[in-house]
């Protein structure tokens, strides 16, 4: 993060790399994909949440493709950001779904951590989310624009945000026992 006189008051590095793209998973093992590829980086992943601060709040930059990660998110969330920030370059999507895609699974983060989220993509949608996943204002596919709008500095703390994908984890808990159980009966039979 820059200051209006260019001094830089604030970084966040990229936790949640893109594989094949940012960095070859298990490149010891295949050391030859990085040859059959062009472009593919080779990125060593950020190892802390660190929050961008202005005045008024703190926030959350998240990186591209890191807003679809819901435990990520809302770390930043749990740290103390007041609001969300997603910049991404959505470019190597084209004209498919993928772009809305995306999008959608950002307007999921602000309604699980009931935060406002400003979307920058350079060719995607561009968009301001409130806390209630509602779209606010957005920009459509390869059209150059500049999207302003008023954000909500918020400090309240959902179920998710608090415990996180503990619901997830005893619905896998409880199918598991149900299945155990029909197995020891059918064994029994």
């Amino acid at each position: 993060m820059l200051s209006p006189s260019k001094k830089i008051i604030g970084r966040y590095d990229k936790i949640h790399l893109v594989p094949y793209g940012e960095y070859v998973p298990l490149k010891r093992f295949f050391p030859f994909i990085n040859k059959m590829v062009e472009g593919i980086g080779n990125f060593y992943p950020g190892q802390k949440i660190s929050l961008l601060s202005l005045p008024e709040a703190s926030f959350g930059a998240l990186i591209c493709y890191e807003i679809i990660f819901p435990d990520l998110t809302r770390r930043f969330v749990k740290k103390g950001a007041h609001f969300l920030v997603n910049i991404t370059n959505d470019a190597w999507f084209g004209k498919t779904s993928a772009p809305y895609q995306h999008l959608s699974m950002a307007t999921f983060r602000a309604i699980e951590n009931r935060r406002f989220i400003a979307r920058a993509a350079n060719t995607g949608i561009s968009a301001i989310i409130d806390a209630k996943g509602e779209i606010k204002y957005s920009s459509t596919l390869f059209t150059e624009a500049l999207i302003t709008g008023k954000i909500r500095l918020l400090n309240i703390s959902t179920f998710y945000t608090i415990y996180g994908d503990v619901f997830a984890l005893l619905s896998l808990l409880f199918s598991a026992v149900l299945f155990l159980v029909a197995l020891v009966r059918k064994i029994k039979e």
